[in-house]
């Protein structure tokens, strides 16, 4: 499948993707990783690509959370290196696909005002690769009360906040709401731009399906484990899966306990991948392992479309998701060690 012209240089971007997935961390890594300790992981990293965040905070910060700070300004250093060597339609549907992460600065500055963590290490965690800039970010974060940012956030047109939403964070707290509503925007959003009129589109389009499907049964394990009663699941799910329409998840959550959730995940195209979990979680009914599981099948998803479209924006994306997940090993691993886990449990909490 070629790719190119004033369609974007999927060449060229794939070629420079390609060299950086060569850099990603091995299951071989992850198993030295384990029997380290803190310092002596933040000292491995600091030989790796991870070389420059971890010099740059490391007089700033130690042990978890220098490593949480390094690995997670890497990434947005990852993203918006990628965003630059892309071009024409490519640039835009990598741009779109980034944008999630202006949900994910949003959820961090409310909470982390809300909870009264200090600026600079909001600023820290910050992945500023979406459409809002760094300077825009910091003016949130600067700004004195939560009342404030809440207003400036609802002069954002791609947020679409409810004068309710607001309330209920600014007079309780309460950030469920606000959430729930930035998951199912940003899949909205995604959704309407990513029309799936082109080739490369339809790739893309295609696998964000399969990725809100995921969401969605991740969701209903959760939920339903909880008994939390159908009419409330129904609002946390997002509309526009691929397999499972609203209407067919509404149809799952009417009914009893999880068995419903399992035989469905078990008639789906994802079984193989997840079978070993779904009989796991059978035995021991711990959601963890079936969660991690599914975001496997994710990851197999994005690898499978990655390899038959190889010039395509699909090898950019299982890219983006590839690196998203080993910052999210990385930080598994840092903060497990300093909170003294052991390392079986560690283990299982990884996606490898």
């Amino acid at each position: 499948m070629l790719l190119v012209g004033r369609k974007g240089n999927y060449a060229y971007a794939c070629t420079r993707v390609k060299a950086k997935k060569r850099f990603l961390l091995s299951k071989d890594v992850y198993s030295r990783l384990l029997v380290m300790d803190v310092y002596e992981i933040g000292r491995f990293l600091g030989e790796t690509q991870y070389r420059e965040e971890m010099t740059k905070y490391g007089s700033r910060y130690s042990g978890a959370n220098l490593v949480e700070v390094a690995v997670t300004r890497n990434l947005a250093n990852t993203y918006s290196d990628i965003l630059s060597f892309t071009t024409g339609h490519l640039r835009e549907m990598v741009g779109n696909y980034l944008e999630r992460w202006d949900i994910y600065n949003v959820k961090t500055i409310v909470r982390g005002k809300i909870t009264r963590v200090k600026d600079e290490d909001i600023l820290d965690t910050l992945v500023p690769a979406g459409a809002f800039s760094e300077p825009y970010l910091k003016s949130l974060v600067q700004m004195p009360s939560i009342g404030e940012i809440m207003d400036a956030l609802a002069l954002e047109p791609s947020l679409a906040l409810t004068s309710e939403l607001i309330r209920e964070v600014v007079d309780s707290g309460r950030l469920a709401g606000l959430e729930d509503h930035l998951d199912q925007q940003m899949y909205y959003d995604l959704l309407k731009v990513v029309k799936g009129t082109e080739s490369a589109e339809k790739i893309l389009r295609d696998y964000i399906r399969a990725e809100i499907d995921i969401v969605n049964m991740k969701v209903l394990l959760k939920l339903k484990a909880e008994r939390v009663p159908e009419e409330k699941i129904v609002k946390y799910l997002i509309p526009g899966g691929m397999d499972y329409s609203i209407d067919k998840l509404r149809g799952i959550a009417q009914q009893e306990g999880m068995v419903p959730v399992l035989e469905e995940l078990e008639r789906s195209s994802m079984y193989e991948d997840i079978k070993d979990a779904i009989e796991q979680f059978k035995a021991d009914r711990k959601l963890s392992g079936l969660t991690i599981a599914l975001d496997k099948a994710l990851i197999g998803t994005s690898e499978k479309f990655a390899h038959f479209y190889p010039l395509s924006v699909l090898p950019i994306v299982n890219y983006m998701t590839r690196k998203n997940v080993e910052v999210g090993n990385i930080r598994v691993i840092a903060r497990g060690k300093e909170s003294g886990l052991s390392t079986k449990v560690i283990e299982d909490l990884l996606v490898v």
